[in-house]
């Protein structure tokens, strides 16, 4: 016996979804735990493993789908049609049509008339792995041709994409049409955070307000308003705009995740909390006189 796995992962001409990936490595664990041969197909653009249209269909005895809606598309009669000689189930689908049941020999379905089934994807269990929040800065204009933003940016994004690494994108400014955004909204993203990454001034200051080791990137060459922040804050962790890529990059939140900041937390609140008071000092002095 030997299994090929599919889904709507396995296409190019489409683009699948977390659930149907969910589902395939739910099956290919069952699989694996009943040691059967097998193999999962994957979309070239993908790049995670062989193409089903390159393989050879007498090289297996069973084709399983799984996850997603089944009918009797090009796509899915081209590849039952492929198949035709295996075995050809369909796992965790929701039957459009019955012409689309009638190219499985065997439909376990999640929800159908008088019929619903939890979701595979309810099985999984995949390894908790720290989350960023990540702040970019635009060009900064007003830094002529010291700004490497665009630059920058680009090297972030990337090295989030290839590392796989959770993120969401930290915005800071009050308003995005056709919605405001307001400090308690940006803070509460902030905490739930395990740590920064940060282009921007503010996103530096408030991930370490709310105790969360930064990654500030200063995008300026020869450095600006992140880098001097950072140095009244006495916060150690400042990337370079010409030295932001993955290497350094990995190396700047193993350390950011490493616990040995701790202290150096600690000490930006304090020198915050310490400057604040000569600034209300200050303007309290020039109220009086």
């Amino acid at each position: 016996m030997r299994v090929l796995v599919t889904g709507w992962f396995s296409f190019d001409e489409v683009i699948a979804t977390i659930g149907d990936d969910l589902g395939a490595e739910v099956v290919a664990g069952w699989l694996r735990e009943l040691d059967v041969d097998h193999t999962v197909a994957w979309a070239p653009f993908l790049v995670r493993g062989p193409d089903w249209r390159a393989l050879d269909p007498a090289d297996f005895t069973h084709l399983v789908f799984v996850s997603g809606p089944i009918s009797d598309t090009p796509l899915l009669r081209e590849l039952t049609e492929a198949f035709s000689g295996a075995q050809r189930w369909a796992v965790n689908v929701s039957v459009v049509s019955d012409a689309g049941r009638a190219l499985f020999h065997e439909v376990w379905e999640r929800d159908a008339p008088g019929v619903a089934r939890p979701d595979l994807a309810m099985a999984t269990r995949t390894p908790d792995v720290p989350v960023l929040a990540v702040a970019f800065a635009p060009p900064q204009e007003e830094y002529g041709d010291r700004s490497r933003a665009v630059e920058v940016r680009a090297a972030i994004e990337g090295w989030l994409a290839a590392r796989a690494i959770p993120w969401f994108e930290l915005t800071m400014d009050s308003y995005e049409k056709p919605y405001e955004r307001f400090p308690l909204q940006v803070e509460a993203l902030i905490r739930r955070a395990d740590a920064v990454v940060s282009m921007r001034l503010h996103a530096l200051v408030l991930g370490l307000a709310h105790g969360k080791p930064v990654i500030a990137c200063d995008a300026i060459v020869g450095g600006a308003k992140v880098t001097a922040q950072a140095g009244a804050l006495g916060w150690p962790l400042v990337v370079p705009g010409d030295q932001v890529d993955a290497h350094t990059l990995d190396a700047a939140l193993e350390h950011a995740l490493s616990g040995t900041l701790t202290d150096a937390i600690a000490g930006a609140q304090q020198r915050g909390a310490a400057a604040n008071a000569l600034a209300r000092e200050w303007l309290s002095r020039q109220l009086q006189g």
